[in-house]
């Protein structure tokens, strides 16, 4: 085998092993990697009035405090003809929003360890 096939099924196993290791109990996991919004308090009203335009998927893959939500919803409704919504629906809709896909502490997954690292083929040894 190669070392360019190495590095390729490296890479493979290691993009592959985060899926091995998801835990069931997250909803909110399960949910996003379906694709799907969370079935909890408010999920209708998202569903109702935010999937006419997107997917349930641009939601799913988003984070944010209440404020990040907020100035997403003023942003498509300056610019993306999204009507009003009035305070209480607004509302509803920011509390699912902020309950099931709020502000993640990190976007990117941990470093691998140096040990897993392949070779550089391109650093020289001094």
């Amino acid at each position: 085998m190669t070392n360019r096939m190495k590095l390729i099924w490296l890479t493979l196993i290691t993009l592959a092993l985060p899926m091995l290791f998801t835990t069931a109990g997250s909803a909110a996991q399960d949910s996003a990697a379906a694709g799907e919004l969370i079935q909890a308090e408010g999920w209708q009203l998202v569903r109702d009035n935010c999937t006419e335009c997107h997917s349930s998927q641009i939601i799913v893959q988003n984070s944010g405090n209440r404020e990040v939500w907020r100035s997403r919803i003023e942003w498509m409704q300056s610019s993306q003809g999204l009507g009003e919504l009035g305070p209480e629906l607004e509302g509803s809709i920011l509390d699912y929003l902020t309950s099931n896909y709020g502000q993640k502490t990190a976007s990117r997954r941990q470093a691998l360890p140096v040990h897993l690292m392949p070779s550089n083929p391109n650093l020289q040894a001094n």
